[in-house]
């Protein structure tokens, strides 16, 4: 089977996609890729299905982190195929929908899973970072893996400090511990990415930025905190929670936090379509009824892709 991936950027509609195709075939059960939906307690600032929803069609991978865990693509693309499977298996269709690039690229290309490497090695290089700058460490790269470093931005310390990781924890460079250490992905997908005009998008995301506030974000930000948890919570990355927060806690204008969650938004959703724009094996759809129709067909096994 070829498993069907419906994603593209935030509010282009792809989760309404999937969920109306389920509902009209009565066969499929959805496994969201979103890496903040994963988190219990951020229900309105993720966009997440209601639980009437949930209830009509069944979802995987939400509410199953509390906010102060850490959640991977590692953990997503071990938990999505464990699921697909069993899926399958039962005699339905798996539908992955959700918007986190890496997530999806991790599971349609294969994971990178070398050993662990002790954490004093990025330690070291995070210092080394500080004290010489990140050119010193860029151009230490380039001596022992220029291959690597030649596709990569100078200005990019994850990147540079996760390959010299690699280089010195392993003794090996990034570009050979990728052929060595990639596991391929266990299934076929079919991609579709999901895309509206920039500027309706764009008012799109501040009509919803608006209505969120409307229904209670800044409260579910509040209950988060009573809760005891901080904004340096790996979920509070997700846009919007650490600057509501800040709000609650120092105060400030309700129109410049809601503006600035927009633009904050707006961005990601320019990122986002720039990233699945250069993905390989994706066709781009600029039409929802279209592509819930080829889906439906797929799903019924009318096409064999989107």
């Amino acid at each position: 089977m070829i498993i069907p991936i419906i994603t593209g950027p935030t509010s282009s509609g792809k989760s309404g996609t999937a969920f109306n195709a389920a509902l009209k075939t009565g066969n499929v059960e959805i496994i969201s890729a979103d890496a903040f939906q994963v988190y219990t307690g951020l229900d309105i600032g993720t966009a997440k299905v209601s639980k009437q929803e949930m209830q009509q069609v069944k979802h995987h991978l939400i509410d199953i982190m509390k906010p102060d865990e850490c959640y991977s693509a590692g953990m997503f693309v071990q938990q999505a195929e464990e699921l697909i499977c069993d899926i399958i298996n039962r005699g339905k269709v798996p539908v992955i929908a959700g918007g986190t690039g890496l997530y999806i690229k991790s599971l349609t290309d294969g994971i990178f899973n070398c050993p662990e490497i002790e954490s004093s090695v990025r330690e070291e290089l995070q210092k080394k970072a500080e004290l010489d700058g990140l050119d010193a460490l860029y151009n230490n790269l380039m001596q022992v893996d220029s291959e690597y470093a030649s596709k990569i931005s100078s200005n990019d310390p994850a990147r540079i400090i996760r390959a010299l990781e690699i280089y010195y924890g392993l003794g090996i460079s990034f570009t050979e511990a990728h052929k060595k250490y990639n596991r391929e992905p266990k299934y076929k997908y079919t991609c579709a990415v999901l895309w509206q005009d920039r500027k309706a998008l764009y008012e799109k995301i501040n009509e919803r930025t608006v209505q969120m506030w409307q229904k209670g974000w800044k409260q579910e930000v509040e209950n988060l905190l009573n809760a005891g948890y901080s904004p340096e919570c790996p979920s509070f990355r997700a846009i919007g929670y650490k600057l509501i927060a800040d709000y609650i806690i120092n105060g400030g204008s309700e129109e410049h936090i809601i503006n600035q969650i927009a633009k904050e938004t707006r961005h990601f959703a320019k990122r986002q379509f720039t990233w699945f724009r250069n993905k390989e094996n994706v066709v781009m759809y600029d039409n929802i009824l279209l592509l819930e129709n080829n889906l439906i067909d797929l799903i019924n096994g009318k096409r064999s892709l989107l």
